[in-house]
């Protein structure tokens, strides 16, 4: 929704707008396990909600799990949905619920806290979770969490030694600008190469190019252009009565 769509958070995310995301991803590979993620609202209202839309995802994506942005409020959506598909419950930092949760900030500071995070996954783990994704929580309860429970537990900003970890792939390649510049510490750029470039880097100088180059007229040049064969002299002498005369 921010990466793509320009949108300041993921609140405005539809479930329409999800599904062709994620039939998308799908088309590109049928080795993987995709994970469709629940947005706002298509969840939190009811049981029955929450079912019927991680049906959509099974059934118009082809998806293999959904995620839920999840807390103690929610345990009893895991497990209802859990009945009908795999189910990621995403903990710590929930992006779609910044906001009401405090704003966004490292879990794992205070010992509510803590105690909150592991025994959301650990009721997750018992009401059928199949893997849990920590976002940004400090690395010490990560390694408790992962500890406490025999599913796999992925990270994004949740420290290292887990068995997976998130990456939203703009921040990889440099090409979401962070407003006022403040890049989170989680990430590293991929650098193009020893210029230090990043893929955004050329991808611009890319684009400048190609402005430049159409205006000058240096492209495209013969070499980007389809011609008839030297034999279809009956389409170029139709084409010769079509043009007019200078």
């Amino acid at each position: 929704n921010m990466v793509i769509h320009g949108e300041p958070n993921t609140k405005s995310m539809t479930m329409d707008t999800m599904i062709a995301h994620a039939k998308a991803v799908r088309r590109g590979t049928r080795r993987l396990f995709v994970i469709d993620d629940m947005p706002l609202g298509s969840y939190e209202i009811s049981n029955q909600m929450a079912i019927e839309n991680a049906a959509r995802f099974m059934r118009e994506a082809d998806g293999n799990a959904v995620k839920v942005e999840t807390n103690s409020a929610y345990l009893e959506r895991i497990e209802a949905v859990a009945h009908f598909c795999p189910v990621v419950i995403h903990i710590g930092l929930n992006p779609n619920k910044a906001e009401m949760l405090g704003g966004y900030k490292t879990y794992g500071k205070t010992l509510e806290g803590v105690k909150e995070l592991c025994r959301v996954a650990q009721e997750g783990e018992k009401v059928g979770a199949c893997m849990i994704l920590l976002e940004s929580v400090t690395e010490e309860v990560s390694q408790t969490i992962r500890e406490l429970v025999d599913i796999p537990v992925m990270g994004i900003a949740a420290g290292r030694k887990l068995d997976g970890q998130l990456l939203i792939s703009y921040d990889l390649l440099g090409l979401y600008e962070w407003p006022g510049n403040k890049k989170p510490k989680h990430f590293k750029v991929y650098k193009a190469d020893e210029q230090g470039m990043t893929v955004a880097d050329l991808t611009l100088a890319a684009y400048s190019w190609y402005v430049k180059a159409v205006k000058s007229g240096e492209f495209p040049g013969e070499e980007n252009a389809h011609f008839l064969p030297e034999s279809e002299e009956t389409i170029q002498q139709y084409l010769e009565t079509l043009r007019r005369p200078s």
